[in-house]
């Protein structure tokens, strides 16, 4: 692919959110974690990160939600969403979050730009004044 081709690009834009989970699930080494206490904050503001662990690494952790996790453990995915808080949806609650994680919104989007020739200039912008050369 030719340098500057694809310039900006969502992981939504790229590939299914919700098929990707599916994958994930299926995976055993697939493990999260998250930086602050889930009822610390919004849960769109407590963005998981997701690691695959080889085996010896596996966690025993239950849970991101019980009062004895500590932020920035791993914790295995399927473990994640079995015990997602049900105040906070259960596991389509986690679904939610995890997928919206990886998703832009139209808020997000264009919060900075209040019209689609905003977005398409800056795009522009960005195009023909590349940061490195």
């Amino acid at each position: 692919m030719p340098k500057g081709a694809l310039l900006h690009a969502h992981l939504d834009a790229m590939v299914n959110a919700e098929f990707l989970l599916e994958l994930a699930l299926k995976q055993p080494g697939m493990h999260l974690r998250v930086d602050k206490p889930l009822a610390a904050l919004p849960l769109s503001e407590n963005l998981p990160e997701f690691r695959i662990l080889p085996k010896a690494q596996f966690s025993d952790l239950r849970s991101l939600a019980d009062l004895s996790y500590n932020p920035g453990s791993w914790v295995s995915l399927q473990n994640a969403r079995k015990t997602f808080p049900t105040q906070l949806g259960g596991q389509e609650g986690f679904d939610k979050w995890v997928i919206g994680s990886m998703t832009i919104n139209p808020a997000e989007a264009y919060g900075t730009h209040n019209t689609t020739a905003k977005v398409c200039h800056s795009a522009l912008l960005i195009f023909i004044f590349p940061r490195d050369s």
